[in-house]
């Protein structure tokens, strides 16, 4: 059966029509333009993830250990009394310099002047008996053995009147050094007891101008600290500026609190303009080793995790994943007031996530090193293997974040760098 002419032509003419040309023009470029989106977005960087990034530095990097400390003058002596009574004097306050020997304060002397005088009296007779008895013996009245009697009776009151005196004598109380009234304890008309210990009246510094902090170490840090190495600390009243001083001694002694072992060290402090008071808290730093020139990353980039909802091709482009390096990536560090370098290599892994420029196309590819010294806030980058080369360098861009991301749980804290 033949197709009707006039079909043929009608469908011809309808194709024919400028708007259907256009029409299939508009649709068939939109198909391509469709395709090109969905398969060209890698390519030119379209709808990519936006990272935050920092670069890898080199530079110094000082690995130090924190602790907190009271500075106090290095020699100090606490003045108390031998004998208890009233205050009545007190010649000295604080700040004041003393002398060696110079009475600093006095307790009321009535009682102790009562007791002199009635031993100095019995001192007097027992002596008037002694002499006189020794007379008698010489005529031949009195034996040998009654002189002894009279001379021990002597002897026993010679004593009472030797501790009367010393009692009396101690009523002034002297300073026992130079040095400058740091505390006061009493008032005038206050009592003091003297039993089995004295009590504190003064505390007299030899000498302000040399200090110390006593700090307190953990018994994790304390290892890695010996005498000799440099410290520096700040205080609250001068802001800004650093004293420096030097570990003088490691206590051995251990101090346990609620089960946790810590001990003292001493860092001297020398105080020429006498700026440093006792009492105060120092915020101490022991430098335990110095790296002048440290291939270092920021210690964020440590911490950051690559979400899940990240894609595959990303992850799958991740090159040099030791297995290690995933658990011991959890210890990055926040900064804590601790530090090392790790004990093991295990402990020592860590990676970065590097952001690599292919044209357009941004492609985090993970990259692992061993973690060196720390300062809190930088770590410094180690070769995998004694001898190696690092597989990062100077400008490397590292990720630390992505921009607008919230939710994100990145540990804070672990089992790594403690150090800075």
């Amino acid at each position: 059966m033949k197709p009707n002419s006039n079909s043929v032509t009608k469908s011809r003419s309808l194709f024919s029509r400028p708007l259907v040309k256009w029409s299939l023009v508009l649709a068939c470029l939109s198909a391509i333009l469709a395709l090109a989106w969905i398969f060209g977005r890698p390519y030119f960087g379209i709808n990519q993830i936006a990272y935050r990034t920092v670069t890898i530095e080199e530079g110094p990097l000082t690995a130090t250990i924190r602790a907190s400390g009271t500075l106090n003058p290095v020699r100090s002596v606490t003045v108390g009394t031998g004998v208890s009574g009233m205050i009545r004097e007190l010649n000295v306050d604080f700040n004041d310099r003393v002398r060696q020997g110079q009475v600093i304060a006095q307790i009321d002397q009535r009682e102790f002047k009562a007791k002199f005088d009635q031993a100095q009296a019995n001192y007097d007779l027992a002596l008037k008996n002694h002499e006189y008895n020794v007379r008698l013996q010489k005529e031949g009245f009195i034996s040998q053995q009654a002189l002894v009697g009279t001379e021990g009776v002597l002897k026993a009151a010679l004593g009472a009147l030797n501790l009367a005196k010393k009692s009396l004598d101690d009523t002034e109380i002297r300073s026992p050094v130079d040095g400058v009234v740091v505390k006061r304890s009493v008032e005038v008309g206050q009592t003091v007891a003297a039993s089995l210990q004295s009590p504190e009246i003064f505390v007299i510094a030899r000498n302000l101008a040399e200090m110390q902090v006593e700090t307190s170490i953990d018994e994790s840090d304390v290892g890695r600290i010996e005498e000799g190495l440099e410290a520096t600390f700040t205080v609250d009243a001068f802001p800004g500026r650093i004293f420096r001083g030097k570990v003088k001694q490691v206590r051995k002694s251990p101090v346990n609190i609620q089960n946790v072992v810590t001990y003292t060290v001493l860092i001297s402090a020398n105080n020429p303009d006498f700026k440093l008071l006792p009492g105060m808290t120092a915020n101490a730093r022991i430098i335990i080793e110095r790296n002048e020139k440290a291939l270092k990353v920021a210690n964020t980039a440590l911490r950051f995790r690559m979400p899940a909802q990240t894609s595959t091709a990303e992850k799958k482009s991740s090159t040099n994943k030791p297995a290690a390096a995933d658990s011991a990536q959890s210890g990055a560090s926040s900064g804590t007031s601790r530090g090392s370098r790790g004990t093991g290599m295990a402990g020592n892994l860590r990676s970065v996530y590097v952001l690599e420029q292919d044209g357009r196309k941004q492609t985090p590819i993970r990259k692992s090193f061993r973690l060196g010294i720390t300062d809190g806030e930088y770590s410094q980058i180690l070769p995998l293997k004694e001898g190696e080369e690092v597989d990062l360098k100077v400008g490397d861009l590292v990720i630390i974040g992505i921009e607008g991301q919230t939710g994100v749980k990145t540990p804070a804290t672990g089992g790594a760098p403690r150090m800075f």
